[in-house]
């Protein structure tokens, strides 16, 4: 159950300006279970399998907690805010990088007859119109799309960004994002000038359609990588876009997907700023490392280079089971390849099968199950296969507040 604190701004002294009252929700999730988790990579005669079994935190769904605030300012406007942090509930370390609000932080104007207008750290579209549709909902690991086949093109945080999220207009909502930075720095030693700057920009655009048993969501996102550092430049683009959709027949709903990532997905710029994932597929990143002095000193890997090409596609069942339980099936895959010379003809292939049953044991309290299963291969043109193979087992329990 949510807790609404009621936060009285009393005139000070200082200011001597009197505030109204403020109505303020402190809310959370904490998720854990115990499971079973194997990942197993190989090239020829060399393997590395990385196994943990034990309690795992959040597998539904991510940690967290968060206050956030809505103020009538007269004529249908509120101002609005929300601030989110991600813990891990085994160790109560921050999530996130560490940032006290590392999942959500804005503030802005919302109303009912022109939308949302909001600026802070935020999710892209896809986020809100994307992620949903999925039957793990992004959640459960890699059984959902975020940490599978289809990676944060489906699910991203765009720091000090702009967004507008438009009202439902007879189930048909849109919005945009835009985040980027212009900044420029010039150091010189009386001979030569040294430049360094970073004017990468991101652009999310999302809509949904919502009538009765049928939703379809779209996203599209652009990032342009342009940073310049002791006078040495990386450049990028990265295009990635997302049409998802489903129907509810009642006694099963069908969930579909489809997506694809051209260009830069994961240089240094992009990970540090949020849609640097490929899900699964970033198991493969350490087989395909290129050193490129252009670079960063780490080198790029095969998703990192305007030669990266993915196609991902997801087809999900999700069926009741009485009044308090479901049963969730997704099978997701992807087929990805650089077409670079210097990552050796680089195509991957991924394949996920996914398992769940969830059973409400109140509005606040569930319990559930899950099993997970993928495999996958890079081929190249003169180098050996890799292969690689994921399990995931657990159960748990997962609480709201």
């Amino acid at each position: 159950m949510k807790r609404n604190l009621l936060i009285a701004v009393l005139t000070t002294g200082i200011a001597g300006v009197a505030h109204s009252a403020t109505s303020v929700t402190l809310y959370g999730l904490v998720d854990a279970g115990i499971g079973y988790q194997q990942t197993r990579v190989s090239q020829g005669d060399q393997w590395n399998k990385t196994r943990e079994i034990g309690v795992v935190n959040g597998v539904n769904k991510g940690n967290r907690w968060g206050l956030k605030g809505a103020e009538d300012i007269g004529n249908g406007t509120s101002a609005i805010f929300q601030l989110e942090n991600g813990f891990d509930l085994g160790n109560g370390n921050a999530t996130i990088g560490g940032r006290l609000f590392g999942r959500q932080a804005f503030v802005g104007l919302q109303s009912k007859s022109w939308g949302a207008l909001t600026f802070g750290r935020q999710y892209n579209l896809a986020a809100k119109f994307i992620a949903s549709i999925d039957p793990f909902a992004v959640g459960f690991k890699q059984a959902g799309v975020l940490n599978g086949a289809f990676g944060s093109s489906t699910n991203a945080r765009m720091d000090n960004s702009i967004k507008y999220v438009s009202p439902e207009l007879s189930g048909f909502t849109f919005g945009m994002v835009y985040a980027g930075k212009n900044t420029k720095t010039t150091t010189g030693d009386g001979m030569d000038d040294v430049h360094s700057g970073d004017t990468s920009n991101w652009i999310s655009l999302g809509a949904n359609y919502a009538k009765g048993p049928l939703v379809i969501g779209a996203s599209y996102d652009r990032f342009r990588t342009n940073f310049r550092e002791a006078g040495e430049e990386t450049k990028g683009t990265a295009h990635m876009w997302n049409l998802f959709g489903s129907y509810d027949f009642d006694l099963v709903k069908l969930h579909l997907g489809y997506g694809q990532v051209h260009g830069a997905a994961s240089n240094d710029i992009v990970v540090e700023k949020g849609p640097g994932s490929t899900g699964l597929n970033g198991a493969f990143n350490k087989f395909t490392v290129v050193k490129d002095p252009v670079s960063s000193i780490h080198g790029l890997d095969y998703a990192q280079t305007d030669g990266y090409r993915q196609q991902a596609w997801l087809v999900g069942l999700t069926t009741p089971v009485g009044d308090q339980g479901k049963i969730l099936f997704s099978y997701q895959g992807s087929a990805t390849k650089n077409t670079e010379d210097a990552f050796d003809g680089a195509k991957g292939r991924l394949d996920i099968y996914s398992l769940a049953y969830l059973h409400n044991m109140s509005k606040r309290t569930s319990l559930y199950a899950v099993a997970s299963y993928g495999s996958g291969r890079l081929k190249f043109d003169n180098q050996e296969n890799v292969r690689l193979k994921s399990t995931l087992v657990g159960i748990g329990i997962h609480h709201l507040f």
